[in-house]
């Protein structure tokens, strides 16, 4: 099953969490894959918050699968509370009685994520265009 969350952010900016999960017919354990994708005002599909032109693509080559997928996450600016609101709605969707797991620990790993944070400078700026 394939579960697409779209979340609109403060700086002109979608997120999307895409979660992917299959459960076997005698098994209630179900293993979630993440994607997180963003598009910009100005841009007409979603795609990778880091890109072949972003000053991190590289490291991000270097890295494990897992710790690519949350450099992803941090980079496209989707909050806590964002994040926990489409688990929440997916889990809905298997029912009760199904076990969830993910291989990047999502739940544990980004205690602290805030999303994008406007400064007042920054959200007057973004009123005037």
């Amino acid at each position: 099953m394939i579960h697409e969350k779209t979340f609109i952010l403060a700086v002109d900016r979608e997120a999307k969490i895409v979660m992917k999960g299959n459960a076997g017919k005698n098994s209630r354990q179900v293993n979630i894959d993440f994607e997180f994708l963003i598009k910009e005002k100005h841009d007409k599909f979603f795609r990778a918050p880091i890109g072949l032109n972003h000053p991190k693509y590289w490291k991000l080559q270097r890295l494990t699968p897992e710790k690519s997928q949350l450099m992803q996450l941090v980079y496209s600016g989707i909050s806590k509370k964002h994040l926990d609101e489409a688990v929440k709605e997916f889990k809905q969707f298997f029912g009760a009685g199904y076990i969830f797991s993910d291989a990047i620990n999502v739940a544990e790993r980004v205690k602290t994520l805030r999303g994008i944070r406007l400064t007042d400078m920054s959200r007057r700026l973004a009123m005037a265009v």
